[in-house]
């Protein structure tokens, strides 16, 4: 078992929650309900870090979420864990 935690950026627009990874932007996605945003981020995050690691990359530091709400309040920040051997 290999779990992985990183912030992210909950962003809703229109009818959608954008989500955005500080420390990884390629790892972006999006859901209908923040739900299904989430299930999408857990999905893009493991993903992205299994990519990196089958190339011999180092998967970034997690930012700090409290950090991250402090220079930005009104943002909605979660912590979105995965199990990168379930994916």
């Amino acid at each position: 078992m290999e779990i992985v935690k990183y912030p992210a950026f909950f962003t809703p627009v229109e009818d959608e929650i954008q989500v955005d990874f500080p420390d990884l932007p390629e790892a972006f996605t999006q859901g209908k309900t923040m739900d299904e945003a989430m299930e999408f981020a857990k999905l893009g995050l493991a993903i992205t870090i299994n990519d990196k690691l089958g190339h011999f990359e180092e998967a970034p530091q997690p930012s700090n979420i409290s950090t991250l709400q402090a220079k930005d309040p009104q943002k909605i920040i979660k912590m979105v864990t995965v199990d990168l051997d379930q994916y």
